[in-house]
């Protein structure tokens, strides 16, 4: 096999996805760089020939050190650039999503080649939460940036069709390719729950657990499913809602449940990664909930953990939406709009367990197509 020289890959929060897409390009070339501020290894491991260079890690629980951080990074990477001439192909993620702006402006010092992996769709997200305006001289600015950044890409990936879509109204749509999450199928997987010490150590096993897993932001409609836990509330009740995580809108969530004396209701943090195959086999249903306007700017990457884990699907989110798409045409289990508190609450009661058994095994199915074999892409 002929060996290019050197890849650069630039993000700031590397997960397993970046350590399998690294361990691909240390195939193809002779030298792989990753600058990043964290790596989340999961059961991924990476090749002992891959360089890591440190940089300032992410840091999310304050808003202003969210931005803080993605400048200061973004200001690492510069550098780092800047005086390391001999840095090959560059390959930019959106982590940050400022991060792409780099490509475009040393391609007017330097002839180099780069490609961009979207995982986010900026400052579209931000116009969507309220934070800027269409008008406003930071929507118009990093949309030309980004334009810049788009034309002169060799390639840019991104995470589903309807990304895809939304991206092409910036960059050519011949350039755009859709490459899917993907989860390690033989470590995530289905555990009967008998088998399964999660399910038991939390009193898990004779019921139908619906579990969310993840970020508890304010953009994400989890009151519904508080809501629904209230109607189905009982001293015998057979389902049980389990919280993993934490966010801005946990203690607000915590507080509701205990006001109300759930006792269907269960709370708990961040599991660790080597937690993570029973947490997540522990659940009957699984629920993706995406704010409105984001269901083209986003995909949820714990999507393809629930699929791997073999759980029916809840999604809550807009029309149109990846996810959404995905469950109806897969038939994985249902999607209602936020707040469609009756729809989510008759079609937990009336999924008998044949149907529940079917959705289950089809997002089994699902997730042979979203396997490691897809970072094979990015070459």
């Amino acid at each position: 096999m002929n060996l290019y020289k050197k890849i650069t890959i630039i993000n700031q929060s590397s997960g397993y996805l970046t350590v399998d897409m690294a361990n691909v390009f240390a195939e193809k070339y002779e030298e792989v760089v990753l600058v990043t501020g964290k790596i989340d290894y999961n059961n991924s491991r990476l090749n002992e020939n891959v360089k890591i260079v440190k940089k300032i890690k992410y840091r999310r629980n304050k808003s202003y050190l969210r931005v803080l951080t993605w400048v200061i990074f973004q200001m690492q990477s510069f550098l780092y650039i800047l005086f390391n001439v001999k840095y090959g192909r560059l390959f930019f993620v959106t982590n940050p999503p400022i991060t792409p702006f780099l490509g475009s402006f040393f391609l007017n010092l330097r002839n180099l080649e780069y490609d961009i992996l979207v995982y986010d769709i900026y400052p579209d997200a931000l116009l969507n939460f309220g934070y800027v305006k269409t008008t406003s001289v930071i929507y118009k600015y990093w949309t030309k940036l980004n334009y810049k950044a788009y034309k002169n890409a060799d390639r840019i990936f991104t995470i589903s069709k309807v990304m895809k879509n939304v991206l092409a109204e910036e960059a050519s749509v011949n350039k755009i390719e859709v490459v899917y999450p993907w989860v390690d199928t033989s470590y995530i997987r289905p555990i009967d729950k008998k088998d399964n010490w999660f399910a038991k150590k939390y009193n898990l096993l004779d019921k139908k657990v619906i579990l969310y897993s993840g970020n508890m932001g304010l953009t994400h409609d989890l009151n519904t499913i508080l809501l629904v836990a209230k109607e189905l509330n009982c001293s015998k009740s057979e389902y049980h809602f389990l919280f993993v995580g934490d966010g801005a809108q946990k203690k607000e969530l915590k507080r509701f449940s205990e006001t109300n004396k759930l006792s269907n209701v269960t709370f708990l943090p961040y599991q660790d990664a080597d937690v993570l195959p029973y947490s997540f086999s522990s659940a009957d249903y699984s629920i993706i909930s995406l704010g409105k306007g984001m269901e083209g700017l986003s995909v949820p990457s714990k999507s393809f953990y629930y699929f791997a884990a073999g759980s029916a699907i809840i999604s809550i989110s807009e029309k149109g939406s990846e996810i959404e798409n995905l469950v109806n045409k897969f038939n994985l289990g249902i999607s209602v709009v936020p707040g469609e508190k009756a729809q989510l609450r008759t079609f937990l009661k009336d999924t008998n367990d044949s149907k529940l058994k079917e959705y289950k095994e089809n997002s089994r199915d699902l997730s042979q197509k979203f396997t490691k074999g897809n970072a094979r892409k990015f070459i």
